[in-house]
């Protein structure tokens, strides 16, 4: 297709498809030529001399310029209602407009809102422990009842419990992935990105069908801490891709949250080298937003907080006092059920009983592998 008959949206989707191009060269791209058209318009000579491109690069750029199926991509989008947004859009998030290199386009399923400049990014371990899923389910709630938007990345473990908190407190939130919004991974997610998409937007800038292939999460981590003011690292080893997002974080100006966790825990290493490094500390919600308070309102925070503390120590008061021998031997931590029959004297059916009247009373929660917390 030649560049003088396409329209802005189809140069736009052609240069976004040369995806072995770095994102920080197609940003190069668009600091010299200007715009999408005229960047499908130069020479892949231009390319190299103007805007620093490698030959194998230009060569890549040329083939979607003259190869890459843009017609086709545009009607996949409609009929799966995805809406292919650009960089000149008027609605195209503020945040991720500030940095050095954002996306020249995003495919985006369900909208974006004004307030999505309030948002918090909320990453981590895919393999989190439950103190990690714990924490980032409840700061998530928290935040979306303080009225941010949480953003995260949808990957198993800390990422999925970010979505799922902020859904929890009915809030916004908006989920990037590595893939195409038509190869949605982890695959157990999909039912979850259908949730967010109802209530905020799932986003991509890979086409429709890009698989979710390694070197796709690095990339898509800038979009993460791009959308955000700040970024909440809950669980982390030394080689998280967390760390790259909490990195590029402070690259963008973002501010850099981490949450402390046990010294002999793997997953903690990532996150206590962040404080060690000038993170903020963050032990609860409240210290993220005071950090970020001249963006965010604390006042509808402090109500919703005051309501949900009111509403656990309720259900404390209601227990008997049975009950309440069994939830003295529960905490933060998954014990078993075999445990707290040990620990409390109380043969198996009775504590299975107890717990169960206990978990109706919002006291307790159970977790797989026959688990319980207090609540």
């Amino acid at each position: 297709m030649s560049s003088k008959t396409m329209n802005d949206l189809q140069a736009y989707v052609i240069v976004n498809a040369a995806v072995t191009v770095p994102k920080n060269r197609v940003a190069k791209l668009f600091e010299t030529f200007g715009n999408a058209k005229a960047v499908l318009a130069a020479t892949p000579h231009d390319w190299v001399t103007s805007a620093c491109l490698t030959p194998i690069m230009a060569a890549r750029l040329d083939e979607a310029r003259r190869c890459f199926p843009v017609d086709e991509e545009i009607r996949g989008a409609e009929r799966s209602g995805v809406r292919i947004m650009t960089r000149d859009d008027a609605d195209y998030p503020r945040n991720l407009k500030e940095i050095f290199d954002p996306p020249c386009v995003l495919y985006v399923k369900g909208a974006f809102d004004s307030d999505d400049t309030n948002a918090v990014a909320v990453v981590g371990s895919r393999g989190a422990s439950y103190y990690g899923l714990s924490c980032a389910r409840d700061f998530s709630a928290q935040f979306a009842a303080f009225g941010l938007t949480v953003v995260s990345g949808m990957a198993r473990g800390i990422d999925t419990a970010a979505h799922r908190g902020a859904l929890d407190a009915s809030g916004r939130t908006l989920a990037v992935l590595g893939s195409g919004l038509d190869d949605v991974y982890p695959r157990e997610n999909r039912g979850l990105c259908e949730q967010i998409a109802g209530a905020g937007a799932v986003i991509s800038e890979f086409p429709l069908d890009t698989a979710p292939l390694a070197q796709n999460f690095p990339v898509r981590n800038r979009i993460v801490s791009g959308l955000s003011k700040g970024v909440l690292v809950v669980e982390a080893s030394l080689k998280s891709g967390a760390l790259i997002t909490a990195r590029l974080a402070a690259e963008q100006g973002r501010e850099v949250f981490a949450i402390p966790g046990k010294l002999s825990s793997a997953t903690s290493d990532g996150a206590h080298d962040l404080i060690k490094h000038g993170a903020h500390m963050a032990t609860s919600p409240e210290e993220v937003l005071w950090a970020l308070r001249s963006v965010f309102s604390l006042e509808r925070g402090k109500a919703a907080r005051q309501s949900r503390k009111g509403t656990q120590v309720g259900a404390v008061r209601l227990l008997t006092d049975e009950e309440r021998r069994i939830f003295g031997v529960l905490n933060d931590e998954p014990k078993h059920i075999d445990v707290i029959c040990r620990e409390t004297g109380t043969d198996a059916a009775r504590v299975a009983a107890v717990l169960l009247q206990m978990e109706l009373k919002s006291a307790v929660k159970q977790v797989p592998g026959r688990m319980f917390v207090a609540a």
